[in-house]
């Protein structure tokens, strides 16, 4: 058998033990925008069990019910919980894996914040109000909205479920740095995001522009950091990119998490409208051109 030199081990293994130290947060205003506009990426990084996957959902998806209609918001973070194990589990699900899921309440800079964590990857919801796709918000949450809170033209600001207020634009800024220096550490930081250039991504929900903005401005002053930008609805004017495998995984995705949405009697969301996104996925690299997935 021919032998491998140690010369030619440590040239493609030192690559790996670097891209092993980066954590990597992918920022979703809603509980399906994830697997739908940055699936592959989410999956090849909870794939590598040396990486520190983060899934930070900002608002409740709640689509102005609230607390209401059936709980839909937590039939929504049920769904993304199932997808986001299936990106642990796959090509490797087994003895110690399963459903189960370490849960509990953090204090962030004094606000409450909701955190699942399984294996290397966590999930966090902030259950702040849906704004609605055009950033007017909804009666039941006051016609408060992200977009409002950005612009600061509304104040005290409360999740859904009471447990959090933030009372303007800085407390919410600041309570996401906290939460960004503390998964950063001394690590490589990615931050994937909604793209808000309006050229390169128009027409998108104001969730997804806002929850991405103030990502930013969380981020601002840190260094180490790469930012990646997603396009979000635009997607579907564009060719389909993905490779079969990639459509594979993504797909499967989506259908885990669009099976435990109808497992907790709501309608599944698998339909040509969002499987549309499926063969898909366009991003790009702060300071670099797009270019097909830049993968």
């Amino acid at each position: 058998m021919k032998q491998t030199s140690p010369l030619f081990l440590l040239f493609v293994l030192t690559p790996l033990l670097f891209f092993g130290q980066t954590t990597r947060v992918f920022v979703a205003a809603h509980q399906d925008d994830w697997q739908l506009f940055m699936g592959t990426k989410v999956f090849e990084s909870a794939q590598n069990i040396e990486d520190e996957t983060v899934i930070l959902h900002l608002t409740a998806g709640d689509a102005g019910h609230k607390t209401a209609n059936d709980a839909y918001y937590k039939a929504r973070e049920v769904s993304a919980l199932a997808a986001a194990r299936f990106a642990v589990n796959a090509y490797g699900s087994g003895a110690y894996y399963g459903y189960e899921m370490k849960r509990e309440w953090l204090q962030m800079n004094g606000h409450l914040l909701l955190k699942y964590t399984y294996k290397k990857l966590s999930v966090y919801f902030m259950r702040l109000p849906d704004g609605n796709g055009d950033g007017s918000g909804f009666e039941a949450n006051e016609n408060k909205s992200l977009e409002k809170l950005f612009n600061r033209q509304v104040i005290d600001f409360s999740t859904i479920d009471g447990q959090a207020t933030y009372s303007n634009k800085e407390d919410l800024v600041g309570t996401l740095k906290t939460l960004l220096t503390q998964l950063k550490q001394n690590r490589p930081l990615e931050l994937h995001l909604t793209d808000t250039d309006a050229a390169r991504n128009p027409g998108d929900h104001s969730d997804h522009r806002v929850a991405s903005l103030f990502a930013q401005e969380a981020s601002k002053g840190f260094e180490n950091t790469t930012l990646y930008f997603y396009t979000g609805y635009h997607m579907k004017t564009l060719e389909p990119n993905l490779n079969p495998e990639e459509i594979k995984i993504k797909s499967a995705l989506w259908g885990v998490s669009t099976a435990a949405l109808a497992d907790h009697r709501h309608y599944s969301s698998w339909d040509s409208l969002h499987n549309a996104y499926l063969d898909r996925e366009y991003f790009r690299v702060k300071g670099l051109q797009p270019n097909k997935a830049q993968r």
